[in-house]
């Protein structure tokens, strides 16, 4: 499994953007298509660091992601696995895949879809959340042609495997078995 819903809803009542950590995508005539993430404060913060154990919550960070364009299969890397909070989703599917060879190198890489075979996929709606494990190829496909308007505060946790992440969270009881 490469995601898991949370079993509650989240509203971000208040969220202020600050500095740009980085961007995936292309300038185009019209603007910027891509993803971008941010430094973000929110006044929701420890509310939802709730979902993690007490003693791992100083090492989460939380930032904005924006995605205005479909953004290929792509990949972060082992111990890369975040829980994004829904603010906007703009109807957007988020599909993971499996790559056809094992030995193709996915750390922190984009793919080629006749590389890659269809898994598992969810269509998250605003004050959901999902814990996502980014090492395994994914893409963000919009359902309606134009710009999209997908947001989402991502908490990044480090140094943990998904697995490692789903009991934690079967700790706070946020996933059920």
């Amino acid at each position: 499994m490469f995601f898991h819903k949370l079993n509650e809803k989240f509203v971000i009542d208040y969220y202020n953007k600050k500095n740009k950590q980085i961007e995936y995508g292309m300038d185009s005539p019209i603007g910027f298509k891509g993803m971008q993430y941010w430094d973000v404060h929110t006044t929701n913060d420890e509310d939802l660091l709730q979902v993690i154990p007490r003693n791992y919550r100083d090492e989460c960070k939380f930032s904005l992601m924006e995605v205005n364009h479909e953004i290929p299969a792509h990949s972060y890397g082992e111990g890369e696995v975040v829980i994004d909070f829904y603010i906007a989703t703009d109807q957007c599917i988020t599909q993971f895949y499996y790559p056809i060879q094992d030995n193709t190198e996915s750390e922190g890489a984009v793919f080629y879809d006749g590389y890659l075979k269809k898994g598992r996929r969810f269509m998250a709606k605003p004050g959901d959340a999902y814990l996502l494990d980014t090492s395994k190829p994914y893409a963000i496909i919009p359902t309606k042609p134009g710009i999209v308007n997908r947001r989402c505060l991502s908490l990044h946790i480090p140094s943990k495997t998904f697995a490692e992440a789903v009991e934690m969270l079967k700790s706070t009881d946020y996933i059920d078995d």
